[in-house]
């Protein structure tokens, strides 16, 4: 008589991962997003939760929820992946991490992000005790990052880094590069000041500021979606504010890079205004800039004087030959005596052209050349070969890696259909993507020190922990079979190491 196993089998062993598996509600102690601490960590070690309760403090109120804990928890939320404020409250109710209670309901939100969009103005922009605050973080964070790898990281060009050198015994100086550039925000429903925009959508057109260096937020303006690309009084406002965020000892020495939308007189003369380098020497401020300049008909007329000996072989992102581009300098042929073509521009402007082949298949229009497409910028910098000018213009491309690391913390949508409330959201995605930039320069090591906001949202922000106490003390324990554990650990003692603010 044949013998059967009472045990059941699953045809396919790949299936019997399931069998025996039970799902239920239990186990106390239990964190998910365990690695959100890092980031909270890091905005109490900076004093931003303490400033933003101040900042948005009323005379004889007493909130039950503390402010700044409510505005920070909100950012560190985003940094983690949350998208509208029932994720920011979802995420918070863990009581092992943000304490007895949870955090904030999305109604005690709402009223923060309405306390948050009273100190912004009209523009969008923080008001003066806002834009205080958020520097003497980002003063703070800057020294952390000089600290630990000795001086903030350089932007790369063409294969090297972008430094000015110094008389005095030491390394090379990072020049500070910042960045404008402007975004679309989609709004799904009508929302206040949304409008139509240049592509045929519907929503928002915020300006922005970044420092390329840290790949931090200087600046952000919340802009209804009709708002032109070219105007130049937004790109002032941002260029202002984006100043004063840098801390005070890296405005010596500043490149502002703009797409073609910031090439207009008032935006060239307010940069050459504060560049006061030629002028004062070592005492003033040197402020070079890189900005788009329109191929139109003046500029075409100096292409057209161009001989086929005037134009050089252009150079890649690593420095290397590439010969499917060729620049050439125009500023010569566009100030010719008796015919100068930029007068009125400030003296200093230097134009260059850049060409490549028009691709297989792609019609010129009414007046383009029919073998070349050309592009052109113009700049402010003495010295150096129109090559590097060029490769080092060309790096504006980079500030699209910062607008995804912008929407990725929550700037891809909107939730309110109150302006204010919009814009005050916009500010607190512009500060989780700055922490998250804070957080891999001062606490991350490898790839993490370079990954994207999402990379990091599944290796470090979302890892399961078990918290535990033990002789009075709380022990959140990161699972030893989760890849990124030591990283998270690594993290927090670096953090925990910050002096207190």
């Amino acid at each position: 008589m044949k013998t059967t196993s009472a045990r059941r089998h699953v045809g396919d062993p790949a299936l019997a991962w399931s069998q025996g598996l039970e799902v239920e509600v239990g186990g106390p102690g239990t964190v998910a997003q365990a690695g959100v601490v890092l980031p909270r960590l890091l905005a109490d070690r900076l004093g931003l939760t303490t400033a933003l309760a101040a900042v948005v403090a009323r005379a004889g109120f007493f909130p039950l929820r503390h402010r700044g804990r409510a505005l920070v928890d909100t950012t560190c939320a985003l940094a983690a992946g949350a998208t509208c404020l029932s994720d920011v409250e979802a995420m918070t109710a863990q009581e092992e991490i943000f304490g007895p209670g949870g955090g904030a309901s999305d109604s005690t939100l709402l009223r923060a992000l309405d306390e948050l969009a009273e100190r912004l103005g009209a523009d969008g922009l923080p008001g003066r005790r806002l834009a205080r605050a958020t520097a003497t973080a980002r003063g703070r964070a800057w020294e952390a990052i000089t600290s630990r790898h000795g001086s903030l990281p350089a932007v790369r060009v063409a294969g090297q880094d972008l430094t000015r050198p110094v008389t005095e015994p030491g390394s090379p100086r990072p020049v500070l590069v910042i960045r404008l550039d402007a975004t679309l925000i989609e709004a799904a429903s009508p929302k206040a000041q949304a409008a139509g925009n240049y592509k045929g959508g519907f929503g928002f057109h915020p300006l922005t500021g970044w420092c390329s260096n840290i790949g931090d937020a200087l600046a952000v303006t919340q802009r209804p979606g009709n708002a032109g690309s070219f105007t130049a009084a937004d790109h002032l406002s941002v260029l202002e504010a984006s100043f004063a965020q840098i801390p005070a000892s890296w405005r010596r020495d500043v490149l502002v890079s703009i797409d073609g939308a910031g090439a207009s007189h008032e935006v060239i003369d307010y940069l050459t205004s504060v560049n006061t380098a030629p002028a004062h020497g070592r005492r003033g401020r040197r402020v070079e800039y890189t900005i788009g300049w329109p191929v139109d008909g003046r500029t075409m007329a100096g292409i057209e004087q161009l001989h086929e000996r005037d134009w050089d072989t252009a150079v890649d992102t690593d420095g290397e030959p590439d010969p499917a581009a060729q620049v050439a300098e125009l500023t010569g042929v566009l100030r010719a005596p008796h015919a100068d073509r930029l007068a009125g521009w400030p003296a200093d402007m230097r134009v260059t052209a850049r060409r490549t082949p028009r691709p297989l298949g792609k019609p010129a229009k009414l007046g383009e050349n029919p073998e070349w497409e050309y592009g052109a910028f113009v700049t402010n910098t003495a010295v150096g070969q129109v090559q590097f000018l060029d490769a080092r213009h060309r790096t504006q491309a980079h500030v699209e890696d910062r607008m995804k690391q912008f929407k990725a913390c929550g700037a891809a949508n909107l939730p309110s259909i109150d302006y204010g409330r919009n814009a005050a959201w916009l500010q607190l995605a512009a500060l989780a993507t700055s922490l998250t930039a804070w957080l891999r320069h001062i606490a991350l090591d490898g790839q993490l020190a370079t990954a994207a906001t999402k990379t990091l949202r599944f290796r470090v922000f979302s890892a399961p922990a078990r918290l535990v106490t033990h002789a009075r003390r709380r022990i959140l324990k990161i699972p030893p079979g989760w890849s990124w554990s030591a990283d998270l650990v690594t993290a927090w003692d670096r953090l925990q190491a910050l002096h207190p603010i």
